[in-house]
């Protein structure tokens, strides 16, 4: 079986520098948003601190959403790859890994929302975020029963490390499954790596949480 999983979250997208900044992106299908220029720099870094992983821990294949993001934010870390002289990882994309889906809602701010859609920002409240399903869209609890047929499919067989390239919803979904609570206040940042290990009574440890790799690498 699998004995690593590494998780990342893709580098800053459009989206989050809009929300950032109180906006929404009208216009835009969430799975075309790209990165920024930031997001790009931050998926190099990332690309070079994955190289920095003990050889038994190192990924040996890649499951990658499809949506634009994480394709850039895979590229970086191949081009880094690439730099150092190491050969290319096999690479899966993957419908499961894809961000939450927010139907009505996409890529519009909470703020947004209350002023649009004020029944909506009520039912959100009333049911609690793990319930509530936007219309059209998905709950985290939706999220995490398509994260767990990934799981079962492409973990529990044999094989090396997987380097899984993602959203925060799904790396949220992957603690919850795997039984690892995040410490903190469960925010996956931009860029960074969270890692699993399984251990000799098949229980999976959380050995990172939002790793980060600094300007230097």
């Amino acid at each position: 079986m699998t004995s690593w999983i590494i998780a990342v979250r893709h580098g800053e997208s459009e989206a989050n520098a809009a929300f950032a900044r109180g906006r929404s992106l009208d216009g835009v299908r969430d799975a075309g948003v790209a990165l920024t220029a930031l997001g790009r720099e931050q998926s190099a870094r990332l690309g070079r601190d994955l190289l920095t992983l003990p050889g038994a821990q190192a990924p040996g294949r890649v499951r990658c959403s499809p949506f634009e993001r994480a394709r850039q934010t895979l590229r970086a870390v191949e081009e880094a790859g690439a730099a150092a002289g190491r050969e290319p990882l096999p690479v899966t994309y993957d419908e499961r890994l894809r961000d939450r889906g927010m139907g009505l809602l996409e890529l519009i701010t909470p703020q947004g929302v209350r002023e649009r859609f004020p029944e909506e920002a009520l039912r959100r409240e009333r049911e609690g975020e793990a319930a509530y399903r936007p219309p059209g869209g998905e709950s985290p609890r939706d999220v995490e029963a398509r994260v767990r047929d990934f799981l079962g499919e492409a973990v529990a067989r044999p094989g090396p490390p997987v380097l899984v390239v993602t959203h925060d919803a799904v790396v949220l979904a992957l603690c919850r499954l795997l039984g690892t609570p995040p410490p903190g206040d469960a925010r996956v940042v931009n860029a960074s790596m969270a890692r699993w290990w399984r251990d000799g009574a098949g229980d999976w440890r959380l050995a990172d949480w939002n790793r980060i790799a600094g300007p230097g690498r």
